[in-house]
């Protein structure tokens, strides 16, 4: 998973959200819980929310994500507007997963006019996440 739709909120109701917009995550959390599943008596979860799979294109593949994620946000629209009518979420945003180049002095990426217009217009975020390669 390379883009994902993160919705959260500290007094978000997920359950709610996800049976009113009939959105089908992969993945939901609850306030309270602990934050790993390796230290359960560690830090608590302060918010609750889900995540959505956007895009299955690879790290290396951005111009695809972005594709993948304009389909998925104009596919959905209508059940995506429901992020704009709960005013429990605090944060949601699609975060792109791309792989580090160490060759290169800077590296960009170019954001559509169409996935931007998308975004705002569902009151959702933006953001890349840039991940060292491993090896």
């Amino acid at each position: 998973m390379s883009c994902i739709l993160r919705i959260t909120g500290k007094n978000f109701d997920v359950d709610d959200f996800i049976r009113q917009s009939k959105i089908l995550p992969y993945d939901t959390f609850y306030k309270g819980i602990p934050r790993t599943k390796s230290g359960p008596n560690g830090e608590k979860l302060n918010f609750s929310g889900c995540s959505l799979e956007v895009s299955k294109a690879n790290f290396d593949e951005f111009n695809q994500q972005v594709q993948e994620a304009v389909d998925y946000l104009n596919n959905h629209q209508q059940k995506l507007q429901h992020i704009k009518l709960t005013p429990e979420i605090q944060y949601a945003t699609l975060d792109f997963a791309v792989e580090y180049n160490p060759d290169k002095f800077t590296q960009t990426q170019y954001l559509p006019t169409e996935l931007l217009k998308l975004s705002v217009d569902l009151g959702i975020g933006i953001e890349i996440s840039i991940y060292q390669q491993s090896e």
